[in-house]
């Protein structure tokens, strides 16, 4: 009986894990909302695109130096430089802003992506 019960919790705790991470992690690309006890937008995590003539291998926290793009031919051309960046806002950006026009800017992290942006 002891078995039977160690193996239900662990069971359990396993399911508890998996539910847990499906609502906590996702693709690093994708945009994160985060909303007040009133249901308002406080803030927005999307990625942006360094602009290629800013491109460089450095970290760049300037906000002026990205622009947002969802099109599908957004992209990254292969070299070593650092192309996308994930930026905090007050509002969900459009086509075409750069994280100040989103509102407030704050730099989060580089991703993974190298190469230069290509501009879509």
């Amino acid at each position: 009986m002891k078995t039977k019960t160690k193996f239900a919790v662990s069971l359990m705790v396993g399911v508890m894990a998996i539910i847990f991470s499906a609502f906590t992690s996702g693709p690093e690309n994708e945009m994160t909302v985060n909303r007040n006890a009133k249901g308002e937008i406080v803030s927005v995590t999307n990625t942006y695109f360094r602009i290629a003539t800013f491109a460089s291998t450095a970290t760049d926290t300037n906000p002026s130096h990205y622009v947002f793009s969802n099109t599908n031919d957004a992209n990254c051309v292969s070299n070593n430089n650092i192309c996308k960046s994930r930026w905090t806002t007050t509002s969900n950006p459009t086509n075409g802003q750069t994280p100040s026009d989103a509102g407030s800017p704050s730099f989060s992290s580089n991703l993974s992506d190298l190469g230069t942006y290509n501009g879509q």
